[in-house]
C-alpha cells in the first residue's frame, strides 16, 4: 500500500511536470541570524541539488531554514530571517486565486522573519502573506527529501507493488486476484 502510494505520487509529479514544461527554480536562499549562521546566500541551480558536508557544517539548519521559507513549522530555537528567490515558474493556481505571483521579469522573493516571541512576518514580492498561505504555496513550490526518505525502496516486501505500479499493471493485477480467488474457492 506504501508502494502503492509513492508510486502514484510520482506518476503524479511527473505528469504536472510534462503539462507545465518544467518547474521552477529556487534560486538564492539568504539566511540570517538563524542558529550559528550569521548571514549566508546560497545559489542554487536547476535541477537536482544535494547538501553535503561534515556533521556539525550546517546541513540541518539550511534545511529547516529552506522549511521555514516554505511555510513549515519551525522550532522554538529557530529565530531569524529567511528569504529564497526563485525564477521560472509555471503559472500556479494559487498565484490567481491570491492576487499575487512573481515579478515582472518572473523572479517571486519569498521572506519570513521569525521572532523570539513565536509572531512571523511573511511577504511575497513585498506584499504581506499568513504563514498558511506561505505553506499553501510552499507545497507547491518545493519538496524536501531527506536521508532516509528512501528506505521502504529497500524493502524487499515492496518491490513487487513498485514493479506494478511502474509498469501500470493495477487493472491486471486485480483481474487475477479476482480469478485466483474465485478458483481457490472452488
Amino acid at each position: 500500500e506504501k508502494a502503492a502510494s509513492f508510486c502514484e505520487e510520482i506518476h503524479t509529479m511527473l505528469n504536472e511536470v510534462r503539462e507545465k514544461g518544467g518547474g521552477g527554480v529556487l534560486s538564492l536562499l539568504h539566511i540570517e541570524n538563524i542558529a550559528v549562521i550569521e548571514s549566508a546566500d546560497i545559489p542554487f541551480g536547476s535541477g537536482f541539488n544535494a547538501l553535503t558536508g561534515e556533521t556539525g557544517a550546517g546541513k540541518s539548519i539550511v534545511v529547516d531554514a529552506i522549511g521555514a521559507i516554505i511555510g513549515e513549522r519551525t522550532s522554538p530555537e529557530l529565530v531569524g530571517f529567511v528569504s529564497a528567490e526563485f525564477t521560472g515558474l509555471p503559472d500556479l493556481a494559487w498565484f490567481r486565486e491570491n492576487g499575487a505571483g512573481p515579478d515582472a521579469e518572473g523572479t517571486l522573493l519569498l521572506q519570513r522573519e521569525i521572532q523570539a516571541d513565536g509572531k512571523n512576518l511573511c511577504r511575497l514580492n513585498g506584499r504581506p502573506l499568513t504563514v498558511s498561505q506561505l505553506r499553501e504555496l510552499g507545497r507547491q513550490l518545493l519538496n524536501i527529501h531527506g536521508q532516509h526518505d528512501g528506505q521502504q525502496l529497500l524493502d524487499p516486501e515492496s518491490h513487487l507493488d513498485y514493479l506494478d505500479c511502474f509498469g501500470r499493471t493495477g487493472d491486471l493485477l486485480k483481474d487475477y486476484q479476482s480469478s485466483y480467488q474465485a478458483m481457490s474457492e472452488k
